[in-house]
């Protein structure tokens, strides 16, 4: 039962139930169902078998596999992200950079200075669409921390800048590529050099040259992988402070 705590806490925050509320749905005690969620003690079967059946989850699912907001919600996940062409001439896709084409896109972009000519899967969403829009799955820490830090999973789409445009974008959350790199940051301007700042405490701060940037995307539209709840600020800040005390083991002690 190794998923079952985390598995009720979400099911119990998708569907807006206090501790209280889910316990007495199925006869039980707030601090045994407490107990449930610290994995501090498991049910009985009779009581996996009720939860699963109130919420059409299968038994397997609910005890070995972390479920999804999607899956609660009963959202078709294989729609996202997919390598071939929409259906619906009404939705058209949207570049999508994952950890594992970033490098592809990042040298594709570079050759090219134009999106639409770039051979990577695309993201498909009603009412979200365009050749001057760019989507990044994030992958680290980087902008977590604050009350509306990002965290890895979330999507974040950006509107392209012109580059004659980009000290409009001061102050702004972009995706900004340069021939070797792609950032998402916080950007502020400095005379002819950019700023790119993280939210997480750990990461310092990347100066660019204005000539340096080959693309600017402002974040327009943001979705979340996980509902936020209480305790996500509190496991933002522990999350920030295992990466901060990574990075510290990695500098040199003298």
């Amino acid at each position: 039962m190794m998923m079952l705590g985390k598995n009720l806490k979400k099911i119990r925050s998708v569907h807006g139930m206090s501790q209280q509320e889910f316990a007495e749905l199925f006869d039980l005690k707030r601090a045994t169902l407490g107990a449930y969620e610290e994995d501090r003690s498991n049910p009985k079967l009779e009581t996996v078998v009720k939860i699963a059946k109130h919420f059409s989850i299968t038994i397997e699912d609910l005890l070995t596999k972390e479920l999804t907001v999607n899956q609660l919600l009963r959202f078709n996940e294989a729609i996202t992200v997919v390598p071939k062409e929409t259906k619906s001439n009404n939705i058209q896709g949207i570049v999508c950079i994952t950890n594992d084409n970033k490098a592809d896109f990042i040298a594709q972009y570079g050759a090219a200075n134009n999106i639409s000519n770039i051979q990577l899967p695309h993201l498909y969403l009603p009412h979200v669409s365009g050749d001057n829009k760019l989507a990044l799955v994030i992958d680290d820490l980087t902008m977590s921390g604050g009350a509306h830090g990002f965290l890895p999973n979330d999507v974040v789409i950006g509107n392209k800048v012109p580059t004659t445009e980009i000290a409009k974008t001061n102050n702004e959350l972009v995706l900004v590529a340069t021939a070797d790199a792609l950032y998402f940051r916080k950007m502020n301007h400095q005379d002819d050099t950019v700023v790119l700042q993280a939210n997480h405490p750990g990461v310092a701060p990347v100066a660019i040259a204005t000539t340096a940037i080959i693309g600017v995307w402002v974040i327009v539209h943001v979705f979340r992988y996980t509902l936020p709840n209480n305790n996500s600020e509190m496991e933002q800040r522990l999350a920030q402070l295992e990466s901060t005390i990574a990075l510290l083991r990695q500098k040199p002690s003298w």
